[in-house]
């Protein structure tokens, strides 16, 4: 059973670094963030997909032969853009064929979240704990601890990623603005851009709007303008419907929280960062031929 590890984000991130304990010796302390944070990653959407696990794989057995998009099936039973098949979790992998089983596990799932871990180049962290004896372990300790969104919200794990974020950088000298945004700066700037439209949002049930972030990072300023139009759901019969879009720089900042993840698996219709797409060849490639309605820039940290 998961330990029950709650508190701050910057506890959460201390308890999840001890593993650079079982790292030190084998891989340079530079390394740590590139195990420490695919890793967490991985047991948020273990967390995350839980529940339905079990619905995932019986619909899969179903309809494997049906015809029918297994894909669009498979969404539903989660309520999410992205689910796993496999058998596996990070608890029961196995001591004796862990690498295998690990990577058997990431091609479970769906391609828009397995994507992520190909940008962490995730089978070759795989392979140097593997070659080091440390794999087992690290599966084990990250197996413990109980990332779900009930034990740790969104907003806790979106701070204890960025935390985990700075925390790598520090250990390889890049500053923290290069990686993060003060959640207070970011609340005050989706609340600066989104209020103007709360009165048209009571005006036209069910309006749908557009919002595009270029430089979306862990995806903060996204969430927090689902949130700030998801606040709208509880006054209104036909609440607003807010459609993300974003590309990032750094392959190892995805988003990690639900929420997050779903707008950033959605959004991989982005195709790879050095594209740098416009808004409306973004909006092109999903299938969606407007211009989004509102353009968020985070500039913290730009390096053109």
């Amino acid at each position: 059973m998961a330990e029950q590890t709650t508190g701050t984000a910057s506890t959460l991130a201390d308890f999840i670094w001890k593993n650079a304990e079982d790292l030190w010796g084998d891989f340079k302390h530079t390394d740590f963030g590139k195990i420490i944070l695919p890793f967490t990653l991985l047991r948020r959407l273990e967390c995350v997909l839980e529940p339905s696990r079990q619905e995932v794989r019986s619909k899969q057995a179903a309809f494997r032969d049906s015809g029918i998009d297994l894909d669009v099936i498979l969404r539903q039973a989660t309520k999410y853009p992205f689910y796993n098949t496999s058998e596996y979790a990070l608890g029961n992998l196995g001591s004796g064929k862990t690498a295998q089983n690990l990577l058997d596990y990431i091609s479970h799932f769906s391609d828009n979240a397995r994507v992520i871990f190909e940008q962490f180049d995730f089978s070759n962290t795989v392979s140097r704990l593997n070659k080091a004896g440390v794999l087992y372990k690290i599966c084990q300790n990250f197996a413990k601890i109980d990332l779900h969104p009930d034990a740790v919200p969104d907003r806790v794990m979106s701070n204890l990623y960025e935390h985990l974020i700075r925390r790598f950088g520090a250990e390889v000298n890049e500053g923290a603005e290069d990686f993060m945004t003060p959640r207070d700066v970011v609340h005050l700037a989706t609340s600066l851009l989104l209020d103007p439209d709360d009165a048209f949002f009571e005006s036209h049930p069910g309006l749908i709007r557009t919002l595009y972030d270029q430089t979306c990072g862990t995806g903060g300023f996204l969430s927090d303008a689902m949130n700030h139009v998801a606040d709208h759901g509880s006054r209104y019969k036909v609440p607003p419907v807010l459609v993300p879009y974003g590309q990032e720089l750094e392959p190892e900042t995805p988003p990690p929280g639900p929420e997050a993840d779903a707008l950033a698996l959605e959004a991989d219709a982005a195709g790879p960062v050095d594209d740098k797409p416009a808004p409306e060849e973004l909006l092109r490639r999903s299938g969606t031929q407007r211009r989004p309605r509102r353009v968020t820039v985070d500039a913290v940290g730009d390096k053109d």
